[in-house]
């Protein structure tokens, strides 16, 4: 995982019915700084600022600092910043997000509300889901092999990605943290599977005073007692539940007696399918 992204929320104008108002955009500053810093997906600074004579905010140049507090310079990686503009009950912020070191606007946001002047702070968290969205883990699936994950997922960092897409390596011009930090989705159609269902062996003798029945699995396939054994219609669907009772050298004797309807019995040569590893492929000679 990637260092957290630092990020600085900047108040750049705000303007209420044609009056300039530095409070209140320190205020949503504030807000959306509680909110982010909350959410342990960043590291929020604060950014030192001056107001001028008209009553808007201007960063403050790192030589003309006094106080140490963080400016806006190559440690922040990110700067959110924002404009509302309000007039009578129409409410409109616009939201801008750019990359320090490069001055390149990444995205922008508009919202919307209607009301009082206070109702402008419920957007802080629709705010927050667009530009600090929480990574969706889906979760994976049992016949998966989650072992097997990188190996089925092309090679992410190609040579020529350093200069253009490796951005999860602090070292490449487009290094963005805020990407890193999110979840990778793989795409699991491409994993092998932990296990399929596939032909275990065959029916080879039937008892119908115990009820029992011996099959042969195939070659390369160990059951075992916990083995679900299926026999199955022509269609596909399950006819016939085998419990495996003994495992001997040669096969497994499996009970069969409660789970399979009168009106259609199991005969010899029956094929058996259940849950099983894949077959192992050889890797291929090469001379």
């Amino acid at each position: 995982m990637a260092e957290k992204p630092k990020v600085a929320i900047y108040a750049e104008d705000v303007t209420v019915d044609g009056t300039r108002r530095p409070d209140l955009g320190r205020a949503l500053a504030d807000s959306l700084s509680t909110k982010l810093l909350r959410r342990g997906q960043m590291r929020v600074f604060n950014l030192s600022t001056e107001e001028t004579e008209r009553g808007t905010q201007t960063l403050v140049m790192a030589k003309d600092d006094k106080s140490g507090a963080p400016v806006l310079d190559k440690d922040i990686d990110y700067l959110l910043s924002f404009n509302l503009f309000s007039n009578a009950s129409e409410h409109r912020l616009t939201l801008k997000k750019t990359r320090v070191s490069t001055s390149e606007l990444l995205d922008s946001h508009q919202f919307f509300t209607y009301g009082r002047m206070s109702d402008v702070f419920a957007l802080v968290n629709k705010i927050v889901e667009r530009v600090d969205p929480m990574p969706v883990r889906h979760a994976f699936p049992a016949t998966q092999s989650p072992a097997a994950i990188r190996a089925a997922q092309p090679d992410p960092l190609p040579y020529q990605g350093f200069w253009a897409g490796d951005y999860t390596n602090p070292g490449s011009p487009a290094y963005d943290p805020w990407r890193a930090n999110m979840t990778a989705q793989y795409d699991l159609k491409n994993v092998p599977k932990a296990l399929v269902y596939r032909e275990l062996g065959s029916i080879q003798h039937i008892d119908t005073t115990w009820r029992f029945t011996v099959v042969k699995p195939v070659n390369g396939v160990q059951l075992s007692p916990r083995d679900p054994l299926h026999v199955l219609y022509d269609e596909g669907d399950v006819y016939a539940n085998l419990r495996v009772g003994t495992v001997e050298k040669a096969g497994v004797i499996a009970d069969y007696g409660g789970t399979t309807p009168v009106h259609h019995k199991l005969f010899n040569g029956d094929k058996v399918f259940g849950w099983y590893a894949p077959p192992q492929q050889k890797p291929a000679v090469t001379k």
